[in-house]
């Protein structure tokens, strides 16, 4: 099933990038141009940018709404959730499960 998710996924990527192009080929979306090498690009710009290479996206319902779940908690909570995380230790180490979850 993670298997047949991860490609799921993996459509909607796809088809999302393609998407974004066929809107910047029909003049429906401007191209970005790449930011400059050796002047800090200011972040709006390179946030567009990203989303023209399809290397981000714009959150799902879903992750909006964790993510305001997550801006609701009090800070202490948010803290001690950090901390916590911290302190795990993952074996296989994360990288490794990463990796194979891409094979």
């Amino acid at each position: 099933m993670r298997e047949v998710e991860r490609e799921l996924l993996e459509l909607r990527v796809r088809l999302e990038r393609l998407e974004r192009r066929v809107r910047q080929l029909a003049g429906e979306e401007p191209e970005v141009p790449p930011p400059t090498p050796g002047v800090l690009p200011d972040p709006r710009h390179l946030i567009a940018w990203l989303r023209s290479q399809g290397l981000i996206r714009e959150p799902t319902p879903e992750e909006r709404q964790l993510a305001a779940e997550w801006e609701a908690l009090p800070e202490e909570e948010k803290e001690a959730h950090i901390r916590l995380m911290h302190r795990l230790i993952l074996d296989p180490p994360l990288s490794r499960i990463i990796m194979e979850s891409r094979r």
